[in-house]
Order: C-alpha cells, then sequence, then structure tokens
C-alpha cells in the first residue's frame, strides 16, 4: 500500500465527479431553465443547445473517470482478487461503469435525434460545442489555426454523430419522451458509483484489508479441508 496512484485516483474522482454533476444540473437546472421560456419549440431549443455544449466535457468525464477507473483496478488487482467484499464491489462498479456509460452514449444519440430537429433546421442557431471564432483571428499563428482544428474535429464528430442518430427507429416526439427517461437514468447510475467509490474508500483502510484477506483466505482453507 506504499505505491501513490494520485493522478489516476485524480483521473477517477474528478471525472465522475463532473459527469454525475453536470448530468444532474442539466436534469434539474437546465431543463427547468429552459421550460420558462415560455413556449415548447424554443424550449425545446434551449434544452438541445445547453446539452450540445455540455458534450465534449462530458465525453472528457467519462473518459477520465474510464482511464483512472482501469488503472486504479490495474494496480489493485491482487488485492480484489484477495480480499473478500472488495471483489463484490470492483464488479458492481465495473457493470455500473459500463451501464452508466452506454446510457450516457444513448442519451447523446437521442438528444442529437432531437437536436437536429429543432435546432439545426433553424439556420441562424448553432448548437456547435466550439465556440465561433473570427476569421481574422483564425489566421493569425498557431492558435488560430489550433482552433480551426478543433473547430472541424468538432464539426466532423457532430456529422458523425447526427449520422448515427437519424439510424434510430423513432420520431421526434417519441425520442423526446425517451430523452426524459435517459436523463433521469444517467445521475441514478453515476450517483450510484459515486456511493460505491466511497464503499471501495472505505474497503481500503487496513483493518478491513486485514479482515477481508484473513475471510477469503479462510474460505480457501475450508474448501481444501472439506
Amino acid at each position: 500500500m506504499s505505491t501513490r496512484n494520485t493522478t489516476l485516483r485524480a483521473l477517477h474522482d474528478v471525472g465522475l465527479a463532473a459527469w454525475f454533476g453536470g448530468s444532474l444540473f442539466g436534469l434539474t437546472g437546465l431543463n427547468a431553465a429552459a421550460e420558462e421560456a415560455g413556449d415548447r419549440r424554443t424550449a425545446d431549443k434551449l434544452e438541445s443547445i445547453g446539452w450540445a455544449k455540455w458534450s465534449p466535457v462530458n465525453t472528457a468525464a467519462m473518459a477520465a473517470h474510464t482511464i483512472g477507473g482501469l488503472g486504479l483496478l490495474a494496480e489493485n488487482r491482487k488485492r480484489v482478487v484477495a480480499q473478500k467484499g472488495h471483489t463484490a464491489t470492483a464488479t458492481a462498479k465495473l457493470a455500473l461503469t459500463g451501464a452508466a456509460v452506454a446510457a450516457s452514449v444513448y442519451t447523446r444519440l437521442v438528444g442529437k435525434k432531437i437536436e437536429d430537429a429543432v435546432v439545426h433546421a433553424d439556420g441562424g442557431v448553432r448548437s456547435s460545442a466550439t465556440s465561433h471564432v473570427p476569421s481574422t483571428t483564425a489566421q493569425q499563428g498557431g492558435a488560430g489555426n489550433a482552433t480551426e482544428l478543433a473547430r472541424e474535429a468538432d464539426k466532423r464528430a457532430g456529422q458523425a454523430t447526427s449520422a448515427a442518430a437519424q439510424q434510430l427507429p423513432m420520431d421526434v416526439a417519441s425520442a423526446q419522451r425517451q430523452l426524459r427517461t435517459l436523463q433521469v437514468v444517467v445521475p441514478a447510475l453515476t450517483g450510484a458509483l459515486v456511493v460505491l467509490s466511497a464503499q471501495a474508500g472505505e474497503q481500503q483502510r487496513p483493518a478491513d484489508q486485514l479482515r477481508g484477506i484473513a475471510r477469503r483466505a479462510g474460505e480457501a482453507v475450508s474448501r481444501v479441508a472439506a
């Protein structure tokens, strides 16, 4: 237990915090604020634009948490096997992470289907995650080139997501109903991950490790004796 894994823990914890917090804010804050717009079409536009702006950050948060989690699992693989109780926690975390990633990706596809219908149909509204940069600025040296590359990557990602979203066998009204449910599912799953992460942290206490390892060893001895 003398090895520090600060970078992996930071990726795991900060990524999960952003993933859970962002999805919860979107559900309780962004959607509620958009409802104050008055008419349904304007509310749908505001929600779609807001979620589209958040999507790249959410993707980065999911990636950070997943990389950090897998790295910690690899670093602690011996203890995961040897400590009774921690194996179940690690397995549950893996399952929940997979479910949360799948739900988040599908949520974005459903949201993109709605976005294309209610936002992109209006040529005067942009929902790109990359802020508009004047062409004069974009031409000034390396910073401008980097901005142009980011905008191009954002455009290509949006096109790929739109192409995938178009394949979903549902109309916009059905997509909106699904999206409402999914926007509850994602914070529920990531909130459960926060709880399991707290439990995993408690299982790292020396006394818990000793008890878990002793129980696992006792089970092994009993199986051999039988």
